[in-house]
């Protein structure tokens, strides 16, 4: 195992053992990439003031997010297709999660399904669910994640259209991978990963596949993706939503401080900025 000092790092080694289409998947965004591009420059932005002469002993970066003891203030987000990043991804970083103390969040798009995840940890974990029009299939959503115990709902409220992210659709992702001359030759290249998946059950999108009405396949999630995201959300459905989880509920894709308010006003426990929107919202949540 290499010496890892930085993210860096991290992110070159991800780059050699992934195969391409998984790593553009997670490495670029869509249309111009220019919230994908803000997201890192704005942390480059960031300072903080130092102070000296401050007793120092005894320092912890233990606190609590909403209502949960954590080790530190920061959570895994939610992450689709993590399952095909690396062999049962999801089960793995809610494990890491988990030792850590800090809370996993499982999205709806994950490989390993709510259930697979349970089984494989003891922490109770958060669960993302976006604001799909099939009632039947998110109310069922909602039941697997309480029988699940998972301990918050992080609901996407910025997500009514898909975006189209020009490298997914040039390197043809899919879970699993299809076979192209393109692909078979970045495979080929990728034998670690290629074993590894060779030796789980879990390609799909096990949230998903079985669960949605009539779909069946990779081939048939498609279509069904392609109808399920609400172009017509507002205040009234989130509200709905939360009536249906009687747990702590994060709202996820916060931009506009208005915005903020009214979340806190349906019954959110908490927000989450979404992409650059701490430029915006800086300075105004003090009067929430």
């Amino acid at each position: 195992m290499p010496v890892i000092t930085e993210i860096e790092d991290l992110k070159r080694l991800y780059k050699r053992r992934v195969p391409k289409m998984f790593y553009d998947y997670a490495e670029t965004g869509s249309w111009t990439q220019q919230t994908f591009n803000d997201n890192c420059s704005d942390f480059d932005e960031i300072r903080l003031r130092q102070r000296i002469a401050v007793d120092m002993a005894g320092r912890s970066t233990a606190s609590k997010m909403v209502g949960q003891d954590v080790a530190m203030p920061v959570a895994l987000a939610p992450v689709g297709l993590c399952g095909m990043q690396s062999a049962d991804g999801e089960i793995k970083a809610a494990r890491a999660a988990e030792k850590f103390g800090v809370p996993f969040t499982l999205s709806t798009m994950s490989i390993c399904s709510i259930e697979d995840v349970a089984s494989h940890t003891n922490a109770p974990f958060w669960f993302q669910v976006y604001t799909l029009k099939d009632d039947e299939f998110m109310k069922r959503l909602f039941a697997r994640a309480k029988d699940a115990k998972c301990s918050a709902l992080v609901i996407t409220v910025d997500l009514q259209i898909m975006g189209q992210r020009h490298k997914d659709l040039k390197n043809g992702l899919s879970a699993p991978p299809k076979l192209t001359p393109a692909s078979i030759l970045n495979l080929a290249t990728k034998v670690p990963w290629g074993l590894e998946m060779l030796q789980t059950k879990r390609r799909f999108f096990g949230n998903i596949v079985g669960h949605a009405k009539g779909v069946t396949d990779p081939t048939s999630l498609g279509s069904w993706t392609a109808e399920a995201f609400d172009p017509s959300l507002d205040w009234e459905r989130i509200k709905q939503f939360r009536s249906w989880w009687d747990g702590p509920v994060i709202l996820k894709g916060i931009l506009d401080p208005e915005d903020a308010k009214k979340a806190l006003a349906v019954g959110a426990d908490a927000i989450v900025v979404s992409n650059h929107g701490g430029r915006q919202l800086d300075g105004a949540l003090s009067s929430i």
